[in-house]
């Protein structure tokens, strides 16, 4: 029960620290946040003081446009647009979908005080990335929203992203196609915007191509699938480059860093390189303490189950899930929340699964979301 008496412990100290006096908002080394709702499984929001304020209102637009983040991932994204956003470098935005992040960067953007000097610098300052492939989920997604896209798995619905970023598109260096045959930006990113490392080789790739470009002190990286409880490579990824970043904050399934020292590009490219079994599973359990959410470290739990599967074999990692039921009772009880019964069903038929097929069935998961709690 050690995780759940660590949860409760940070817990407390939220409360103290959700009452005291905001700071100014300047991006200053701090500890302390500010939770912004309450402590709802994976509805909890809490971020470094300095950025909580963003987390406000939005337009109607930017609320309405499809997508698979949560309404205050869209506020967090639109208030980084519009009010900390100074245009020292570009904002990439890296798996968009139907544009739900690129609309509300755009929006922010257009409502930003610096907005004209910001397009004199850089005509498009936001470059967006999607592959725009239906995957077999997506109709249900489609469905489910009302829209009337007709697209088959293994179609484009390039068409549709266009029409829903059409009111800033001048804003927008749109860049569809493979991820991996795409280019990166020649210039300094400001805001690092990740839904696009649904596979190892894409989570390189993105960080060797633009961490390097990340101004101290100021970038920030978005990993909006870091608390999935899948793509463990994210979360050894990033805690690889620990000593580079502050902990900005949780909200949603994303997690918030503040690039504090230049990432050599050496540092970057050995990323690559495999890591020890046992420094990949150091990682994955200092992600795990990431949350002060139990929900969310339920979930990054499994996700270091999926790394001990393919790190230790099958048995170890069913007799790490059972610890995983210990630990987290309460999750594992909640029947009634759809996301939690969800992730866990996923656990057990992935350990079920031949280790091939597992492979294969994770990636697939990994472009399609699961249902809200």
């Amino acid at each position: 029960m050690a995780l759940l008496h660590g949860a409760k412990q940070l817990l407390g100290r939220m409360a103290g620290a959700a009452t005291t006096a905001r700071a100014e908002p300047e991006v200053a080394p701090s500890a302390e946040v500010e939770l912004l709702t309450p402590t709802r499984p994976l509805q909890m929001v809490r971020l470094n003081a300095a950025f909580a304020p963003l987390v406000d209102s939005i337009p109607p637009s930017c609320r309405d446009t499809p997508s698979m983040m949560s309404l205050p991932e869209k506020q967090l994204l639109f208030g980084l647009a519009s009010r900390y956003y100074d245009g020292t470098g570009i904002i990439v935005d890296a798996g968009i979908f139907l544009g739900g992040s690129t609309r509300c960067f755009g929006e922010g953007v257009r409502s930003n005080p610096r907005h004209e000097e910001i397009v004199r610098n850089w005509p498009r300052p936001i470059v967006s990335y999607e592959r725009a492939i239906v995957n077999p989920n997506m109709p249900q997604f489609f469905r489910k929203h009302g829209l009337t896209l007709a697209a088959a798995p293994g179609e484009s619905f390039e068409s549709e992203l266009r029409r829903n970023i059409d009111p800033v598109k001048d804003l927008i260096d749109l860049r569809i196609g493979d991820f991996m045959d795409a280019t990166g930006p020649d210039c300094p990113v400001e805001i690092l915007f990740l839904d696009i490392l649904k596979a190892p080789a894409l989570s390189l790739r993105a960080f060797q191509r633009f961490h390097s470009r990340l101004i101290p002190g100021r970038s920030l990286v978005i990993h909006q699938d870091y608390f999935f409880e899948e793509l463990p490579w994210i979360k050894t990824h990033q805690e690889a480059l620990a000593d580079y970043f502050e902990f900005v904050g949780e909200i949603g399934s994303s997690a918030i860093f503040l690039c504090r020292k230049e990432i050599p590009q050496a540092v970057l490219d050995g990323l690559g390189n495999d890591l020890a079994p046992a420094e990949q599973l150091r990682l994955a359990s200092i992600a795990l303490h990431r949350s002060a959410d139990p929900a969310r470290r339920f979930f990054m739990a499994l996700s270091k189950m999926r790394l001990i599967r393919k790190l230790q074999g099958r048995l170890a990692a069913r007799a790490y899930l059972e610890v995983i039921k210990t630990e987290f009772p309460e999750q594992v009880d909640q029947t009634d929340n759809r996301r939690l019964g969800h992730a866990l069903r996923r656990a057990e038929e992935f350990l079920a699964k031949k280790p091939g097929k597992a492979h294969k069935e994770g990636m697939r998961a990994a472009e399609q979301r699961v249902p809200s709690p």
